[in-house]
């Protein structure tokens, strides 16, 4: 894994978390990657050694499991790769 991305069902649940994460780890806001194309559009990537921390700080700041979702990215082109992790 190159990268972590998360994604979010609304613009509420990409603010809500940029500011719980905001703390914990550095996340850069950026725009959803078309291989994965869902939600509201706004993403935050972060370091792969920081989700775990960031997966804390998501619960923990009130976030329905279903407003947002983490992703392993690797490779970058034509031959990125996103995938979904539970």
């Amino acid at each position: 894994m190159d990268y972590a991305l998360v994604t979010f069902a609304s613009t509420y649940g990409a603010i809500r978390a940029q500011e719980a994460l905001r703390p914990a780890v550095k996340a850069v806001t950026m725009p959803v990657l078309r291989e994965i194309s869902l939600g509201c559009g706004i993403a935050l990537r972060l370091a792969p050694g920081d989700l775990g921390l960031a997966r804390t700080a998501l619960v923990a700041c009130g976030l329905e499991p279903g407003e947002y979702a983490f992703y392993a990215v690797t490779g970058s082109g034509p031959a990125l790769r996103a995938e979904k992790l539970e």
